[in-house]
């Protein structure tokens, strides 16, 4: 009964332990070349910092059009006073006194007319918004073409790797092949030793190629900011012969494709707007020197414990204003002054409404001397127009160089891949007639050797001139406008 436990838990084990291999097999993702750049563009910390920067001045445009509507403050107050005081009920100095008063206002001003810096100011933020979105998008292409170069890098790696293995696998067949001839007695010890290191060598060479599969991988990742993970691969691409063909953008000249594709360029569109934003700040600096208009409104009221109503009904009694001479008779004048049994702080609301004000005011501010500030601003608006301009003009030469040399290095790249790809055909086939001839043992060891390593390092060539080929041809298509997948 024991035993059938044993054996039961022993097999739960093993099927535990064989899910568990195969979840974690299942654990890798293939990426494809649009899942790497998504990938890439939605960690790079670059974008991450350049959109932060978009938003930055999207908030600036934002404030620019809040700020050609009216502001309107309010403002609440509550003081103790104590000692010397002014009533401010009745606006009289008065002594040892202690008492409380709140203030509350609101106040609205807006500006009719300041030289158009408000409108301009709004054109301005707005173009300097429209720059830093083309930032932006230069930022992700960059990121793009990289990300691009380094998933080629790790195909054309896999293709040498599998190239070396396949070599690898061929050699360990002849090897044991000349082994057993060794054994019968048909070939001399040195014929099989040879061939022995000929496959160590090639062992290292897969070794080698491995090792730069990992590496190209490893450079992959970090570019796309994930963790590296030997259970993740990447997809091959889809028609990469179409890539090789010679229809494609080098039929065109570099000039062709700056004229006609230039205007579609991010990193052009930003320049552009930049001078724009430059005349703008000029327009801007230069209202300084005009009339400011504006209009003003404001409604206040206060209460204070100083202000005091009576208690109950007057009762009046008479009081001696002064006296009348009557031909040098002194007669008394009286008057009928109400007194109360006491007096209380008036209510807030008789308060509030009694003192309720308001006003309306046109202010017009002419500009006379600040300081010179106003010529200086002026004078530096203008520098940084010129200056803006020189930057277009270098970003416009910078992106012609750079269509200039992906255009040659296109050719270049075109060249060299007709020239190895020849190359590789007659390696290919004078290493096939070989291996035949080395097989039938009319050939000898050192020419069967040499026209094998010839053709290794033809094949080798050869994939890396297609893969380069495919690179330049993708940078170039870009120039143009075409999606890199």
């Amino acid at each position: 009964m024991l035993r059938q436990i044993s054996k039961k838990t022993g097999v739960f084990h093993i099927l535990m332990l064989g899910a568990l291999v195969n979840t974690m097999a299942q654990s890798g993702k293939t990426y494809s070349l649009q899942e790497c750049i998504e990938q890439a563009l939605a960690t790079n910390i670059t974008v991450q910092q350049q959109n932060l920067m978009k938003q930055s001045t999207q908030a600036d445009y934002l404030q620019s059009r809040m700020a050609a509507l009216p502001n309107l403050n309010a403002s609440l107050s509550n003081s103790w006073q104590t000692g010397f005081a002014i009533n401010p009920e009745s606006n009289a100095a008065q002594n040892n006194q202690s008492f409380r008063t709140n203030s509350v206002g609101a106040n609205s001003s807006v500006v009719l007319f300041n030289g158009f810096q408000t409108s301009n100011t709004i054109r301005l933020q707005q173009s300097n918004l429209k720059a830093t979105s083309q930032d932006l998008e230069t930022t992700k292409n960059n990121i793009m073409l990289n990300i691009s170069n380094a998933y080629l890098n790790v195909l054309l790696n896999i293709e040498l790797k599998n190239a070396a293995m396949a070599r690898v696998e061929a050699s360990k067949a002849q090897v044991e092949r000349q082994k057993k001839m060794y054994e019968l007695g048909s070939v001399n010890k040195s014929r099989y030793l040879q061939l022995k290191a000929q496959l160590a060598a090639e062992e290292l060479n897969l070794t080698n190629a491995q090792n730069s599969v990992t590496q190209a991988y490893l450079e992959l990742w970090l570019l796309m900011n994930i963790q590296p993970n030997a259970e993740n691969a990447i997809a091959p691409m889809k028609d990469l012969t179409a890539l090789t063909d010679k229809m494609g953008a080098e039929a065109l000249k570099p000039e062709q494709i700056f004229e006609e594709f230039t205007q579609k360029r991010p990193e052009i569109k930003a320049a552009s707007y930049r001078i724009r934003s430059s005349e703008l700040q000029r327009f801007v600096a230069m209202g300084g020197r005009s009339p400011r208009l504006s209009l003003s409104a404001g409604l206040n009221s206060f209460y204070t414990t100083q202000s005091l109503q009576p208690i109950g009904s007057p009762v009046l009694t008479n009081r001696t204003l002064g006296y009348w001479d009557n031909n040098g008779t002194l007669i008394p004048v009286f008057t009928a002054f109400p007194s109360y049994s006491g007096y209380e702080t008036t209510p807030f609301k008789t308060q509030f409404d009694r003192n309720l004000g308001t006003n309306l005011s046109l202010n017009l501010s002419v500009p006379v001397f600040n300081g010179w500030s106003v010529n200086t601003n002026i004078q530096k608006a203008r520098i940084n127009h010129e200056n803006a301009k020189l930057n277009d003009k270098q970003t416009r030469q910078t992106v012609f160089r750079n269509i200039s040399q992906a255009h040659t290095s296109m050719l270049a790249a075109r060249k060299r891949f007709e020239s190895n790809e020849a190359n590789y055909a007659a390696n290919k086939e004078a290493f096939e007639l070989a291996e035949k001839q080395f097989e039938l043992g009319a050939l000898n060891m050192a020419d069967y050797l040499n026209t094998k390593n010839s053709f290794i390092r033809a094949e080798a060539e050869f994939t890396q001139a297609r893969y380069e080929l495919i690179f330049r041809r993708k940078v170039l298509d870009f120039y143009i406008g075409n999606p890199l997948y």
